[in-house]
């Protein structure tokens, strides 16, 4: 599990990852050799998925929320769906969820001409896809990608 350091350290590179080891070091009390091995260890075990950078994507077309409800479910059909969501690059995110609905995907397209064809083409031609409803992203008003690593 994390130790204070490594979740500090998590959580100073969740906010920004351009920090230099150096500053990183500063801010939890460890040389930047020791920020450096840490923040190696915590890519090589998972825990930091990968490093990004987080553009506005409200400056490169629409931000929708589909949710989906299939007409039957079986692990076969959640796997090929899994994959073909996997496959889109105008899914962003994929959520297997509980409740009425059976996946959430978090759509961006160029246009909703665009996404109007992808839905067609992906979700109305697929079997095993009973309905689906699309919320249009007016503004987003909250965006948060931290992960609470200590309970403090």
């Amino acid at each position: 599990m994390l130790d204070t350091f490594d979740a500090a350290i998590l959580d100073i590179i969740q906010s920004d990852a351009s920090l230099s080891h150096e500053a990183i070091g500063k801010e939890v009390n460890l040389s930047a050799s020791s920020v450096r091995r840490r923040i190696a260890h915590l890519r090589q075990t998972g825990i930091n998925e990968r490093d990004v950078s987080l553009v506005n994507i409200e400056q490169f077309g629409v931000l929708l929320i589909v949710s989906v409800i299939l007409n039957q479910e079986t692990p076969e059909i959640y796997n090929e769906l899994d994959d073909v969501f996997a496959g889109q690059d105008l899914v962003k995110q994929s959520y297997h969820v509980s409740g009425e609905n059976d996946y959430v995907l978090v759509i961006h397209a160029a246009s909703m001409r665009a996404y109007e064809e992808w839905s067609r083409s992906v979700l109305m031609s697929n079997p095993y896809i009973n309905r689906f409803n699309t919320t249009v992203v007016y503004s987003r008003r909250k965006f948060d990608t931290s992960v609470t690593t200590s309970s403090d």
